[in-house]
């Protein structure tokens, strides 16, 4: 007897061959339609990294920031004692630097003007912050008063060697050629006497001298804690 396996197989129909083909050639086509577009792995993995997001607004450039603006604000909160840092950082005398900048922040609210602007008058005239410097022409102090000034400007005191007379004296000439001028750099000018332009060498380049160290100044000043305030770097 034959097994029932051999005999289920003999009872089987062998399909014909056309059949086969047609069957194959179905199954092929079918494949090919459903089977993915082949893209590179590169273009994969590089769309896998990108998030989906809203439509991107236009950009806008902000405004300029006034560091004027910004200077006033912080010494109207921390009064002197920013200032007082910038010219410790110099001098290393603690108790010197508070009465400078304690007379520098006075003045400048006398004049209506930044305290960074006198800081920087100052520190053209005297970088070493020496109350007793006397130049050759005769000038005296912080700000190298020369000393026909004594008295003429009510001031708390004529003597020209007091720091916050001298600092008193030297903003108050600033301030009267300021108001003469109505112009920062030709009041600077007669500052520094330089009226012809013979009076020292090089007289005509004072005013960027004193701008330049009181834009650094007021840098200094917009980074005193807590605060570290945007900066403008526009010239005064």
């Amino acid at each position: 007897m034959n097994p029932p396996e051999r005999a289920a197989v003999r009872g089987i129909e062998v399909p014909r061959r056309p059949f086969l083909i047609a069957l194959s050639l179905t199954m092929l086509v079918a494949a090919v339609q459903w089977t993915p577009r082949f893209r590179p792995l590169a273009d994969r993995q590089a769309e896998s990294l990108v998030i989906a997001r809203q439509a991107a607004t236009p950009f806008r450039i902000p405004t300029r920031v006034d560091s004027a603006a910004l200077e006033r604000h912080v010494v109207a909160r921390f009064e002197h004692w920013p200032l007082a840092r910038i010219f410790f950082s110099r001098t290393k005398e603690r108790a010197m630097s508070e009465r400078i900048a304690r007379a520098i922040v006075k003045e400048a609210n006398y004049l209506e003007v930044e305290p960074s602007l006198l800081a920087g008058v100052l520190l053209t005239e005297n970088a070493p912050l020496d109350a007793s410097a006397r130049s050759s022409q005769g000038a005296i102090g912080l700000m190298q008063v020369m000393g026909f000034h004594a008295g003429e400007y009510d001031c708390d005191s004529d003597d020209l060697l007091q720091v916050e007379a001298n600092i008193c004296h030297g903003a108050r000439v600033f301030g009267y050629y300021l108001k003469r001028t109505g112009n920062v750099r030709r009041a600077l000018l007669r500052y520094n006497g330089c009226v012809s332009g013979t009076n020292t060498p090089n007289c005509r380049r004072y005013p960027t001298k004193v701008l330049r160290n009181a834009h650094q100044v007021r840098r200094e000043l917009l980074q005193y804690p807590p605060y570290s305030l945007a900066v403008d770097t526009a010239a005064f």
